[in-house]
């Protein structure tokens, strides 16, 4: 029958230390929908090998709590690397228009940090890291792009007022691409390597997120291109509720729809440059009718309700789930607003 939202995330952290030390191939444990109640789902990377020690016995309740599984065929993932130029580059035409050079600016294109990209010689080996604008926020007075560390600052290694955020990014720097200039990240905290909530060893991380103060001169609106016809502006935050109707634009899957899932939800480890890291208090979204809602480069994608309110930044996903970070951690973070 399940129990009240309440008990289940109070308990959870009791639960994630069983739930991942009894099978190492779970990769998210959070608080679903269950009867007329609330329970645990534990997502598992059915593609990975059974470990000889695991225990492949239904877990049943825990503490009174029911735990379902749920089979992905992938971990969760962040970063996408493209080439800058030739077959699959922004330069080459794409059925997604974000990933195009636009201005004004809006919610949902494609960044890049272009000045991360020369330091760690990705743009020599023929390539850029992208993502995805998020929407605009206001910080120290000033309009921002919100978007995720790994988008914006290179996983830690951004250089607050000095690294400059191209749109659409190419892995060459122009004037007429630069759109803004990284301000401030929050770090990502790597775990241990093995580190898992059954051995409490997890260094959590509460969100992926950072800034770009927007260029003077550069014109910019919150709201989405005028051909995603019908697609409500982001305007203010909600917290994110089991059953809300979402949806997201972003550089590569371009406008999806979904439905929030799982809320309170640890996730990890997920690979990034420091070390594999740990999240909670996620936020999961699924396509709606088995569709994927989000891929590689998707990142910092702002999660919607359909009525226009922001709920989560996204910042992983697995093909199947994708995980968000709750919009009001990130503002309260980063000291910003959402007009």
């Amino acid at each position: 029958m399940g129990v009240e939202l309440k008990q289940a995330v109070e308990k959870l952290g009791d639960a994630a230390a069983q739930v991942f030390g009894h099978d190492e191939r779970v990769r998210s444990l959070g608080v679903g929908r269950h009867g007329s109640g609330f329970a645990y789902v534990a997502v598992r990377n059915a593609a990975l090998p059974v470990p000889l020690t695991a225990s492949l016995s239904s877990l049943g309740d825990l503490q009174g709590i029911p735990v379902t599984f749920v089979d992905a065929d992938r971990d969760p993932e962040s970063l996408v690397k493209v080439p800058h130029s030739g077959p699959g580059s922004p330069a080459v035409s794409s059925l997604v228009p974000e990933q195009s050079h636009h201005r004004p600016l809006v919610c949902g294109l494609q960044l890049e940090n272009v000045d991360d990209d020369l330091r760690t010689g990705i743009i020599a080996g023929g390539h850029i890291i992208v993502g995805t604008l998020g929407c605009f926020v206001t910080a120290g007075g000033q309009k921002a792009m919100l978007s995720n560390n790994h988008v914006l600052a290179g996983e830690n290694r951004g250089q607050n007022a000095q690294d400059r955020i191209l749109q659409q990014g190419t892995g060459q720097f122009s004037l007429a691409e630069h759109a803004g200039t990284l301000t401030q990240f929050v770090a990502i905290r790597p775990s241990p390597p093995g580190a898992s909530p059954s051995l409490a060893n997890a260094i959590f991380n509460d969100v992926d997120a950072a800034i770009a103060n927007v260029r003077q001169g550069v014109a910019s609106a919150q709201r989405y291109l005028s051909s995603r016809h019908g697609v409500v502006a982001p305007s203010g935050t909600a917290a994110a509720q089991v059953g809300d109707r979402v949806f997201k634009v972003g550089r590569t899957t371009g406008l999806t729809r979904g439905e929030i899932t799982q809320v309170a939800t640890i996730v990890g480890p997920i690979p990034y440059d420091p070390g594999p890291c740990w999240f909670q208090g996620t936020i999961v979204v699924e396509g709606e009718h088995g569709t994927m809602f989000s891929d590689h480069g998707d990142s910092g994608s702002a999660i919607v309700r359909n009525d226009g309110k922001v709920v989560g930044l996204l910042f992983a996903g697995n093909g199947q789930q994708t995980y968000g970070c709750p919009i009001d951690v990130v503002l309260q973070v980063l000291n910003c607003t959402i007009p």
